[in-house]
């Protein structure tokens, strides 16, 4: 089976494990928002090397994470903890908060710019990924909680935060 297999087409779309919803559902408008947030990362990863690189790697793995939650209903969450997906872990949260402390502390960051007017092509594109961020965050705070878990949230929530710390720490390795 090919990837047009037109299932779609009269405005339903399948979650995991089976049962489909409408396209407009707010399950599917989540998990859309996280895709759309990973590509942005895919788009800024391939214009940086080494540690920040490595960095977005990790995030766009636990973001596919994230999306595999959201993406299964909650008749068949107790088959998606049997499976060998993952969740995202109070780990992955702390694994933001830590790297955020290391670029808050290493810069002492306080003072806003305008996204895109000191840091060029990378920083705009961090501060176009944070607002995303933020808004497939709040995509998931429309969700039931057995959906959209706390370290889900939260973690999008941190990444957010991460993001502002590396715009602004490309903004002041530009000047």
């Amino acid at each position: 089976m090919g990837i047009t297999t037109k299932r779609g087409d009269e405005g339903m779309t399948d979650l995991l494990f089976g049962g489909s919803v409408p396209k407009t559902h707010l399950q599917v408008e989540a998990l859309g928002m996280v895709d759309e947030l990973n590509a942005f990362l895919g788009f800024v990863r391939v214009t940086v090397e080494g540690e920040v690189g490595d960095l977005l790697d990790r995030i766009q793995a636990t973001l596919v994470t994230l999306m595999g939650e959201v993406a299964t209903p909650e008749h068949a969450l107790d088959r998606y903890e049997s499976s060998s997906f993952g969740r995202v872990s109070k780990e992955d949260v702390t694994f933001l908060e830590e790297n955020a402390a290391a670029y808050d502390e290493a810069r002492a960051l306080k003072r806003w710019l305008r996204p895109g007017s000191a840091g060029g092509e990378v920083a705009a594109r961090l501060h176009l990924a944070r607002t995303v961020a933020r808004r497939a965050e709040r995509s998931l705070w429309a969700l039931p909680e057995a959906i959209a878990r706390k370290p889900a949230r939260l973690f999008l929530n941190r990444l957010s935060d991460l993001l502002w710390l590396l715009a602004r720490a490309v903004e002041e390795a530009k000047n």
